[in-house]
């Protein structure tokens, strides 16, 4: 009999918490604990503790209150935290049920208010103890649960929002939504960012793929990758009053390092005759205000 010596497979600690999903979760919210905000916590925490006992047993429109109080906690929250919206949502929903039962006991115990609000949410007859541990247990499933799903839902969406904040900012600014265009001199209106969402638009009109956008030399140029039946195109875009040379020197250099074969500098004004001849018998095509319109009438 022999016996196999050959190397095996390891497994890592950091593997082994991988597989086993409760000491993922075991180390998931240690790793949360740490990192909670403590004053947003418990700011939000107070708040909805309070205003819980309080709208429900004033009713009326105030009730309506207590049904979007524990929800908002959570969505405002989720504003506030950076990560771990679910964990900081479910500790501000157990420190709000906490203050919520502490309050109710004082305004059922010690108030009119108390008195009159909690025999209108309960049986008649029902004793003022069992009130207590009635309407605190509703408002403290309340707070715990919609707290918990309002600071994760809100959380991925903010999580969503900043990627798109920090992918806007990498690229320079936002394209933005061009007004009516019924004449050539309405291109030559537009702002830079609105001149590249209408040539976005009219180049994937006539069967271009969008790939990418970055602005320039502080919003001076912005320029749009596309691709056409498998070949890579980059546009340039500009506003100037007239486009110099420089604008297509400069691109047809940027072609060169990513082997890009088809260029085009566009600009809503004109061309100087310098950038028109710099153009001549080079891989780039100029297109300017009126001829744009004419493309888009086409």
């Amino acid at each position: 009999m022999s016996i196999d010596v050959s190397d095996q497979p390891k497994t890592s600690p950091t593997n082994e918490r991988r597989a086993n999903p409760i000491v993922r979760f075991v180390t998931e919210t240690n790793e949360g604990l740490s990192e909670i905000r403590w004053l947003p916590v418990l700011l939000y925490a107070l708040a909805g503790g309070a205003l819980m006992p309080l709208s429900l047993l004033a009713g009326g429109i105030a009730g309506f209150l207590a049904g979007i109080v524990p929800v908002g906690v959570g969505l405002m929250l989720a504003r506030s935290v950076p990560r771990h919206y679910g964990l900081h949502g479910f500790i501000t929903g157990c420190i709000g049920a906490v203050i919520a039962s502490g309050l109710l006991w004082i305004l059922i115990f010690q108030t009119s208010l108390g008195l009159t609000g909690s025999a209108g949410l309960t049986t008649p007859g029902t004793t003022p103890l069992d009130a207590w541990l009635t309407i605190s247990g509703f408002i403290g499933f309340s707070l715990i649960a919609f707290s918990t799903f309002g600071a994760s839902t809100a959380g991925r969406i903010e999580e969503r929002n900043r990627a798109v904040r920090e992918e806007v900012k990498q690229r320079g600014g936002a394209l933005e939504r061009p007004g009516a265009i019924r004449v050539p001199d309405d291109i030559r209106g537009l702002s830079l960012p609105q001149l590249g969402t209408y040539v976005n638009n009219l180049f994937k009109k006539k069967g271009f793929t969008f790939k990418d956008y970055r602005f320039l030399d502080k919003d001076k140029y912005l320029d749009i990758w596309m691709e056409r039946e498998g070949e890579p195109w980059r546009l340039r875009l500009s506003v100037a009053d007239k486009v110099a040379p420089g604008a297509v020197e400069s691109l047809l250099q940027e072609m060169k390092r990513e082997g890009c074969n088809k260029g085009v500098v566009i600009t809503s004004t004109e061309f100087t005759p310098g950038a028109i001849k710099s153009a001549r018998d080079r891989p780039i095509v100029l297109i300017d205000g009126a001829t744009l319109y004419q493309i888009a009438e086409k």
